[in-house]
């Protein structure tokens, strides 16, 4: 019976997403922190399986499904049982008008956002410092499992960086984040644990947060029976606007650098 409706769970993903595709299968258990917080201020669990990203947040229950083959994002909230969907087109626009702002903003920090140059400090472990006078990114790192597997990462993290300035009004612009994933993807590494820190300046508070990622190349049953049941509520749940779902990004997660 189990084994049963693990199948079921399969034929209703392939039914919802498509064919699946080559690409490696693993997972990333994230925590971050504000300041110097000992209990984390959010938590979640990324499952990277077949070429789609399953990204389950704890409190609120919320999913977020990348589905990069067929562009777009799918948004689950299970108390609620609907679904909202979020072509990645519309996402890239938004970035692109909000770099244009920033770029034509008078504040310093927002210019250099738009358009980050960051001095880049390598250490022999492999840890990175991003350093500049606005945001500092300090990354401890572990080599990604295959080439494939840094360059799923990459595209993730930086369309999810997208996503969550578009979900989160007010939030910081997503491209001093993609700088860095930029630079990892070069060097085929994924971050273990993430500090970032933003200069106070005009217009802006300063912020501490720090992330810690348990990164593991391969998939646990608990993961598999987890993606099944995501399938059932892909093909199950009542699709509503954007607009009327629950962002699934809060605001100490548009800040956390590991994302």
């Amino acid at each position: 019976m189990r084994q049963a409706r693990a199948f079921l769970g399969s034929m209703l993903m392939l039914f919802c997403l498509g064919p699946a595709v080559w690409a490696d299968d693993f997972r990333i258990e994230t925590k971050v922190y504000s300041g110097t917080a000992k209990s984390p201020v959010s938590q979640n669990t990324t499952l990277f399986e077949a070429g789609y990203v399953y990204d389950y947040l704890s409190d609120p229950a919320r999913v977020a499904v990348f589905d990069r083959p067929h562009g777009r994002f799918i948004l689950l909230d299970p108390a609620r049982k609907v679904k909202a969907e979020v072509k990645t087109d519309d996402v890239r626009l938004f970035a692109d008008k909000f770099r244009e702002i920033a770029q034509k903003s008078s504040r310093p920090f927002m210019q250099f956002a738009a358009d980050p140059d960051f001095k880049i400090d390598v250490a022999q472990n492999g840890d990175l410092t991003f350093s500049s006078q606005f945001i500092t990114y300090e990354l401890e790192t572990v080599p990604a499992n295959t080439p494939e597997a840094a360059q799923q990462y990459r595209e993730f993290s930086d369309w999810y960086a997208r996503f969550n300035a578009m979900a989160t009004p007010g939030s910081t612009p997503p491209f001093p984040r993609m700088a860095v994933n930029d630079e990892l993807f070069k060097r085929a590494l994924l971050p273990t644990e993430v500090q970032l820190t933003i200069a106070a300046t005009p217009g802006v508070k300063a912020a501490t947060l720090r992330s810690e990622h348990n990164v593991a190349w391969r998939l646990l049953p608990k993961d598999h029976k987890k993606i099944a049941e995501t399938g059932h509520q892909l093909a199950t749940f009542k699709p509503v606007d954007f607009d009327k779902f629950e962002p699934v990004a809060g605001a100490p997660r548009k800040l956390a650098a590991g994302r």
